[in-house]
């Protein structure tokens, strides 16, 4: 055998110990148990039957959490961020207008997203712990008359909640097509894609899906994909949903080759929804809302103040908590990590030490959950206290 010669050496990968934490930041969260045995189930080829019958079910079901009756409804290869590019690109093209609802450190990312493909981009902004009002969105409607308006349904790294009734409304009087991030909202809060006249909008599993991440759901409205069909501009060949739609078999006729899915990703995201149907739609929204609701019970009974002022403008799947002067944010997580092995997380963006950032959602949605974390964040605070003495 001739000798081969090598230039890279084989590494000395070593295992750690690691204690898995209780997930409770603004996400990933803890996954269902019959999540993580999906994940073990078998990868099947992209091109077989069974295949294709797992993207017909998660259509099926995508199209129940999404609350629409619009074919073009699929689940992309890749994060949340996937997702947000893929809405973006598709519907928005060089040179067109977005305008961008900023309040948050997602709507930057929609931002610097659109600007790297040449497109016009404007912004309306609020404080971080506030939403925006349709008074405020359509005065900007009406001067700009963009393509089309991104906006954040629920903000991880503020603990907001935007009111999206009306908004379509408004967007169809100006021409402008609504885009919106739904990724740490669905399932968790309300939300009817048809009625409230979105025409795009993705998620992601790792939220209140209570999946692992990795795929990102996405739907179209038919006036979407009115502009994707008679759109002048490509987007990039992964993310073309006029591609995708054929693999997915939007429209009942075709079962082609885009790309090759990951099948355990397919079969957890198929769990997850079949865990949404089981228990309904309006019972998890239910569940959040009374988990979190007790939460913020525990929270003002130790005398901390919440982020988002208004009730309802806080989001029921992450909340936002301000710690009283004299903590270090970071200090304060990483103490809840060591001691009580409970994953929080300080701010993002502009609530960089303004917010500690705390999720109770899918799984973890419960009033235990949600005792354990109040407990660890008492004890976390006369912890740090006495420290500092």
């Amino acid at each position: 055998m001739t000798e081969i010669k090598l230039t890279v050496q084989a590494p000395t990968l070593v295992n750690r110990d690691f204690v898995k934490p209780t997930l409770c930041g603004p996400g990933p969260c803890d996954v269902w148990p019959s999540v993580n045995e999906a994940l073990t189930k078998p990868v099947i080829s992209p091109i077989c039957d069974e295949h294709f019958y797992v993207l017909d079910d998660i259509r099926a079901g995508l199209k129940y959490v999404f609350q629409t009756n619009c074919d073009t409804v699929l689940a992309l290869s890749g994060s949340g961020h996937g997702g947000m590019e893929t809405v973006i690109n598709n519907l928005v093209g060089p040179g067109e207008t977005l305008l961008v609802a900023k309040g948050g450190f997602w709507c930057e990312r929609a931002l610097e997203m659109a600007k790297r493909y040449g497109i016009n981009t404007i912004t309306t902004t609020v404080p971080m712990n506030e939403t925006f009002s349709l008074q405020q969105l359509e005065n900007e409607l009406r001067k700009h008359r963009p393509t089309a308006l991104f906006i954040v349904h629920g903000d991880s790294s503020t603990g907001t909640v935007q009111n999206l009734k009306g908004v379509g409304e408004l967007c169809q009087r100006y021409g402008t097509l609504l885009l919106v991030d739904t990724v740490v909202s669905l399932v968790g809060v309300p939300f009817f894609m048809d009625d409230w006249k979105i025409d795009a909008v993705y998620t992601s599993t790792q939220k209140a899906f209570s999946g692992p991440a990795g795929i990102s759901p996405v739907a179209f409205s038919d006036r979407a994909l009115n502009k994707i069909n008679n759109r002048t501009h490509q987007p990039p060949f992964y993310f073309d949903v006029k591609l995708l739609s054929q693999q997915w078999n939007c429209y009942g006729s075709t079962r082609v080759y885009h790309h090759t899915l990951s099948s355990p990703l397919l079969w957890a995201l198929r769990q997850c929804l079949q865990e949404v149907i089981k228990e309904t739609l309006p019972r998890s929204w239910a569940r959040h809302a009374a988990t979190t609701k007790h939460f913020l019970k525990r929270v003002e009974q130790l005398s901390l103040k919440t982020f988002v002022p208004k009730p309802e403008d806080r989001l029921m799947t992450v909340t936002t908590v301000v710690l009283p002067k004299g903590y270090d944010y970071l200090q304060f997580s990483k103490y809840m990590r060591e001691k009580y092995n409970i994953l929080i997380f300080p701010g993002i963006g502009q609530t960089v030490g303004k917010t500690l950032r705390i999720g109770l959602m899918g799984v973890n949605s419960t009033i235990q959950v949600a005792d354990a974390v109040a407990d660890a964040v008492a004890g976390t605070l006369i912890a740090l206290k006495k420290s500092s003495l």
